[in-house]
This record gives C-alpha cells, structure tokens and sequence, in this order.
C-alpha cells in the first residue's frame, strides 16, 4: 500500500511541476536570445512605457525568426530562398520555446576548488500546428525575418496534448 501512495504522490508531483512549468511559460513580454527576439504575449498585466502597470490582452502569440542570407549555400536566389525557410524554422523553434518551454541540462567540474569547466545544453521539443505566416521581411539587406503566430486555443490544444502523451508515457 505504501508503495502506491509514494507512486501516486510522485505521479501528482511530477503534474503540479508540469503545470508549473506551464504557466511559466504563458508570461507576457520580449524574450531575446541572442539578439534573436520573439515578441509574444498573451494575456496579462504588463509594464507600460510609463512604468505603471497595463492590462495586454491578445488571441495570439508571435515569434519571430532570423537568417543571415549570406550564410546559406548555392546561388543568390537560392540563398534568398533558403534564408527564408531557415528564418521560419527559427520562428518555428521559438514559438516551440513559448509554448513548451526549454529543457536545460548543464554540468560543472571543479577541481582544486576551481571551476574546471561548466557546461550548458538546451534542447527544445515540441509539435506545433496551426501557425499562420505573419510576414517575411528583409532585413539590411543581409538577413531575412519571417514572423509566425499562433492562436492562444491552439496552444491550449497542444499543452494539452502534450500533457496526454507524458501521462500515457509514463504509465
């Protein structure tokens, strides 16, 4: 008996830490990574230009992606072409980001009380239907942005979902 209570109490940890994780994530604002930003916001207070706080309320988030034209290979048509697919998979990643969040893994060695090395990795998972294309921009002359956004029901579906395939993954 008492090892199904531990169980249970696990599984309803490992929920509440989900939905944690969750609401986190459905903050309002400017994320920036890198230089790379992806404006989003849901609704929510939020800090206007005077400092006082506003009430933002939207049906969708937006992400917004980058890709340097010169960086792609082939012909300059077929670069322009492929900075543009490579700008929407970044806005892919970040709208990913938004709504699934980032798994970070690091790890730090120290030796003779030093720090030896300290490493970070992040790795983002998630399925993402449903975005409609917002628009595609050259920017200076050398990159490409492409902005996607994606409706607050649609990421309500695919929390859910989600949150279906963990139970039924780890059951």
């Amino acid at each position: 008996m008492k090892l199904s209570q531990s169980y249970l109490m696990g599984r309803m940890g490992l929920f509440v830490l989900i939905v944690a994780v969750f609401t986190g994530c459905s903050s309002s604002g400017r994320v920036g990574v890198a230089g790379i930003n992806a404006g989003f916001s849901l609704d929510g207070p939020v800090v206007n230009s005077s400092g006082g706080l506003g009430y933002l309320a939207s049906d969708r988030i937006e992400a917004t992606g980058y890709a340097v034209i010169q960086s792609q290979a082939g012909e300059p048509a077929q670069q322009r072409l492929m900075a543009i697919k490579a700008a929407r998979f970044d806005a892919y990643r970040q709208l990913t980001e938004i709504v699934f969040g980032v798994y970070i893994d690091s790890s730090t060695t120290i030796a003779d009380l030093t720090i030896a090395s300290d490493d970070f990795r992040s790795r983002i998972e998630g399925v993402i239907y449903g975005a409609e294309l917002v628009k595609i921009e050259p920017v200076s002359g050398d990159t490409y942005a492409v902005t996607l956004a994606l409706p607050n029901s649609t990421i309500s579906d695919l929390r859910a979902l989600y949150l279906d395939q963990l139970a039924l993954g780890a059951g």
